[in-house]
Order: structure tokens, then C-alpha cells, then sequence
């Protein structure tokens, strides 16, 4: 380990690898920095949306990524009646164990330093142009100094905390999932399944197909209703009643516990940047409410920090925090509007009425296209005008 970096980052999910990656390859010293041994396991739903491919394409990993993934045609929204209709956008998926080791490996390749098995512990400002961060290693203290740090620690909210960047502890999702195994179903499985099921009141459940014919099946939990729900049980009721996940588990090989973790959702109750500490990833909320979309947007942070970093180095600290304060609020416009099409979640009745609206009508179905594929303003959940047209179809 080095005394001095250009940058240290904590925490080596997708997040803290773009900007390792992207900070590497502009030719600063980078130490990435994670409390946890490689490969590790992650709660997530693996899923990889346009906007992942994106990120991925500007990292130039998209070709590996998808080497390694299940590529699918689309995603399927299932309505509580069993309706159903396909949504088109470029989609994959692959199991956050690979993902990040392909990550991590990338970054490593990209020429920074990796260090395992350090946690977080304290951040301190020596002299307004160095930082001075601690972490337990093996019962010890170690430090490292950098001009530049960057937090990706996820939702987890004590190193956030630590790090001075915290405004609100609460995390307004919550999310479990659970891998099973089932080749019979895999043959003709090639599709995000999106269940608004009444057993999952606030959220949704899902059923995604990775590679080696294991699925990826959970439910997740939006705008703090997994305070009102039990998700283990929510999650049980919508493994026995809904027919994709019946038909799944009937003959299916359970390949893991059942694992939940909380989400930060709305790039909201974290500062984005404190002198020359940057927030990327889940730290900050950049998973998507109404979606819970996080891989795409984590990646993106990170980009956009060290280009940041990059663009503003010799300036120095306000220029830096400022220029990328502003790229995460010209963010926040879409992230609210997601986060107001929540209550969606709670009425399984409408959310049942814009399935079969979106059968029927193209132009709806491309407005939910849109939403997920990030081309259109999902504003059109908002509008009275729009509900009205839903809700009275053909009558």
C-alpha cells in the first residue's frame, strides 16, 4: 500500500470501479479501497437496463459484460389478473458475483491498487488540500492520504455517516431476492418478468433469468412500504400464488438463502460532495424509485465524479465539488419524478389498467417503453388527462 494517492476510493462495487477505471486510465494513482475479500456476493437483482449499457459502453466493457451475462429480449409486466405485455429495451442479466469481479478486474487492469479487507473508519482533513482516511486491518489502524476521496459504500448508513456526508438515515426501499436454479424453464425464459402482484403492496415482484439456467426471483419494496410489509412474508405469498414463480419452484433447486437489503433511492439524504469528498453509487440514492434500477446509475456517478476529478484537478476542491454537484442535480428532476410515480405501487388496480392500456395501445406501450428505457418523461403517470384515457377505455 502507498502512503499518498491522486485518489482514494471506498468501496469496489460498480460505483467505486467506473471511477477507478476512469480515474486510472486519465493516469492519476488510485487505491481502491473495500472492507470485503473478492469475489463477494451482493443482494441485487443483477438486472442490466439501457442504462447500464450505457455506462458500460463508456467504460469500453460492454462486449465482456455481455459475454458473461444472459442476454433477453425484453422485460414482461404482468398485471395483477395475469395480464401481461412486452417491454422493449436492450436487457441482460448476470449475478453481481461475476459482475463485480469483472469490475474489479477491469480496474485492476486499468492500473490501480487494490485493497481488500479494509474498513472504513474515519475521514480527516489535514490541511485543505490532502485527506487522511483510517481503516481496521487485521485488529490495526492503517492510513492512506489523498488529494481526492470518493465514498461508494451502499446503503449501509454509518460509513456515510463517518464520512460527513449523511442528511437522512432513512432508506426509503427495501428489497429480497433469492437464486434458484431450473433448466426445464430456462429453455424458453428470455425475459425480465415484472409482477404488480397484491402479495407485494408498495412494490413488485420479479423473475430474472442469468446464466447457467439460475434465476434470480424476488420482491422489492418502494417508498417506505416495507414498513408496513413483512417482506420475507410478502415474498412467500408471492412465490405461492403467482403462476411464473409456481411454475418456477415446482421443480426448481434453491441455490441460496433468501438475503434483503435496504436501498437509498431518489439521489436525496446525502450531501454529493464535501471539499474534495465526492458521494458515488448508493451512498447517495442513485437507485431509481418506481424501477429500483441502481447497477446503470451507481456506474454513472462514478463516471461523472472522476471526470469531474479530471476536468477540474488543477482548480482544485470547489471547482470539483461544484462541477459535479451540479451533474447529480441535473439528475434530480427525473429521479423525483420516478419517485412520484411510487404511488403507482399502492394501487394495484391502476397498475393493472396501464398493463391492459399498454396492450392495447401502442402509444402507451411506448410510453412505458420509454420510462424504462430512459427516452421519455414518465410525467405521463402524473396527468390526470392520461389516467382518465386509461381508466375509461372502451367503455
Amino acid at each position: 500500500m502507498r502512503d499518498v494517492y491522486d485518489a482514494i476510493i471506498i468501496g469496489a462495487g460498480p460505483a467505486g470501479c467506473a471511477a477507478a477505471r476512469t480515474l486510472a486510465k486519465a493516469g492519476l494513482s488510485v487505491g481502491l479501497f473495500d472492507k470485503a475479500s473478492f469475489p463477494r456476493d451482493k443482494t441485487c437483482g443483477d438486472a442490466l437496463i439501457p442504462d447500464a449499457y450505457h455506462a458500460l459502453e463508456k467504460l469500453g466493457l460492454i462486449e465482456r459484460v455481455l459475454d458473461i451475462s444472459c442476454p433477453l429480449h425484453g422485460m414482461r409486466l404482468f398485471g395483477f389478473d395475469g395480464s401481461d405485455v412486452l417491454v422493449r429495451a436492450d436487457s441482460a442479466c448476470v449475478p453481481r458475483l461475476k459482475l463485480d469481479e469483472l469490475l474489479l478486474n477491469s480496474a485492476i487492469e486499468a492500473g490501480i491498487e487494490f485493497l481488500p479487507g479494509h474498513e472504513f473508519v474515519g475521514l480527516f482533513d489535514e490541511d485543505e488540500k490532502i485527506y487522511r482516511t483510517e481503516f481496521y486491518r487485521g485488529g490495526s489502524v492503517v492510513t492512506a492520504r489523498a488529494r481526492w476521496v470518493l465514498l461508494a459504500t451502499g446503503a449501509s448508513v454509518e460509513p456515510i455517516q463517518r464520512a460527513g456526508l449523511l442528511l437522512r438515515a432513512e432508506c426509503r426501499s427495501f428489497a429480497v431476492r433469492q437464486y434458484v436454479r431450473n433448466e426445464r424453464l430456462a429453455k424458453d425464459f428470455n425475459e425480465l418478468v415484472f409482477a404488480f402482484d397484491p402479495a407485494v403492496k408498495g412494490g413488485y415482484g420479479w423473475i430474472f433469468p442469468g446464466p447457467d439456467a439460475i434465476f434470480n426471483i424476488g420482491v422489492g419494496f418502494f417508498g417506505s412500504a416495507h414498513k408496513y410489509n413483512n417482506p420475507r412474508r410478502s415474498y412467500e405469498k408471492f412465490v405461492a400464488k403467482h403462476p411464473l414463480a409456481q411454475n418456477l419452484m415446482r421443480d426448481g433447486e434453491i441455490m441460496s438463502p433468501l438475503k434483503g437489503a435496504p436501498l437509498r433511492t431518489g439521489l436525496s439524504g446525502t450531501r454529493f460532495a464535501r471539499g474534495g469528498l465526492l458521494g458515488i453509487g448508493e451512498c447517495i440514492g442513485a437507485t431509481f424509485p418506481l424501477t429500483g434500477e441502481g447497477i446503470g446509475k451507481a456506474m454513472e456517478t462514478g463516471i461523472l465524479a472522476a471526470e469531474a476529478i479530471i476536468a477540474e484537478y488543477d482548480p482544485g476542491r470547489a471547482a470539483v465539488a461544484q462541477a459535479y454537484t451540479d451533474s447529480m442535480k441535473a439528475l434530480q428532476p427525473k429521479f423525483e419524478v420516478y419517485r412520484k410515480a411510487e404511488f403507482l405501487f399502492n394501487w394495484p388496480y391502476l397498475t393493472n389498467k396501464l398493463v391492459a392500456h399498454a396492450i392495447k395501445s401502442e402509444s402507451t406501450r411506448g410510453k412505458v417503453e420509454g420510462l424504462f428505457n430512459e427516452t421519455s418523461d414518465p410525467g405521463f403517470l402524473l396527468t390526470l388527462s392520461g389516467w382518465m384515457r386509461m381508466l375509461f377505455a372502451n367503455r
